[in-house]
């Protein structure tokens, strides 16, 4: 089995995206040399989720590889080819296992590249010089500084990386970008719902619809009016969860009427069914139990593969 894995401003703290287009939550989270993907799940408390976007179908799988092309593109005067007949990668002629090139946006953020071949015999990592950033035309500096060269890991990391977790990633991943979500943004946010009956209460991070504590709250921006399950959705979803919550609530917006943040315009929120809350409940609960419980939230991008 051959896996092929993209990543760009990906949070180190996990980002959990609750959504429901094809999947009840997923995360990634870029780690240190020698380290898997992990995957995260809410715990107890988690504030509201800002925009997750969904790309799903052949389209964005061919951009999605057109964009690795081209990227693969600056390691090759360091003796690394792209086959991308193949999908695979060689340093100095021996076919890479996996490659990684990630730098820090700042203290709690990286970016950058990964890519992995189960049949591979070497891994590679890129050397970056961040003594002279690149400096933009708006002023700004490049973080990841210059590419100057790569390296192989060596024969015991090689040994001891493990490629199971990597094998198996989460169907969906997310690449994030950006920390939580203020109170003050929160409640900004929150402006938006109060004409139908949603506030939030900042102080103890908790959403409300005509009073009740509110656990699940999903809220579709854009919408190509595709099912969210039907494998063909691509928009923006703004999601939070909350176990102290007892109702689940979904927003109603017009997406022939757009408003100035590119929006849907918000038309309603309604209740989840009692038995889309039992399912949702249900599904929450068997993946905790399965998996390790972080949490974060930014802005994200959601690729079904």
């Amino acid at each position: 089995m051959k896996n092929t894995k993209k990543i760009s401003y990906a949070l180190l703290a996990l980002l959990l995206v609750v959504c429901l287009a094809g999947c009840s939550a997923a995360a990634a989270s870029v780690l240190p040399h020698g380290s898997g993907e992990t995957s995260a799940l809410p715990s107890e408390s988690t504030s509201m989720y800002d925009v997750a976007y969904a790309e799903n179908g052949v389209e964005d799988a061919a951009h999605d590889e057109a964009v690795l092309k081209e990227q693969l593109k600056n390691y090759e005067e360091f003796g690394m080819v792209y086959d991308s007949d193949k999908d695979v990668l060689y340093y100095n002629g021996k076919l890479i296992r996996w490659f990684e090139d990630y730098y820090e946006l700042s203290a709690e953020e990286r970016a950058g590249i990964d890519f992995f071949n189960e049949n591979g015999v070497v891994d590679v990592y890129a050397v970056r010089d961040f003594s002279n950033l690149i400096q933009n035309d708006d002023g700004s500096f490049d973080p990841g500084g210059k590419i100057v060269g790569l390296k192989e890991f060596s024969d015991k990391e090689f040994a001891e990386r493990d490629i199971t977790t990597i094998k198996n990633p989460p169907r969906d991943v997310c690449y994030a970008s950006g920390g939580p979500l203020t109170p003050d943004e929160a409640q900004a946010i929150a402006d938006e719902y109060a004409a139908f009956g949603v506030t939030y209460d900042a102080s103890i991070d908790q959403w409300y619809f005509n009073g009740e504590k509110v656990r699940f709250f999903q809220d579709v921006l854009t919408s190509n009016s595709e099912s969210l399950t039907g494998g063909n959705f691509h928009g923006a979803i703004r999601s939070s969860w909350n176990e102290n919550g007892s109702i689940d609530i979904y927003t109603v917006r017009d997406f022939t009427n757009l408003n100035t943040s590119g929006n849907g315009t918000l038309t309603g929120v309604e209740k989840f069914s009692q038995a889309e809350f039992d399912e949702h409940t249900q599904t929450e609960f068997d993946e905790h139990m399965q998996r390790e419980v972080q949490t974060s939230s930014g802005e994200c991008v959601v690729i079904q593969e």
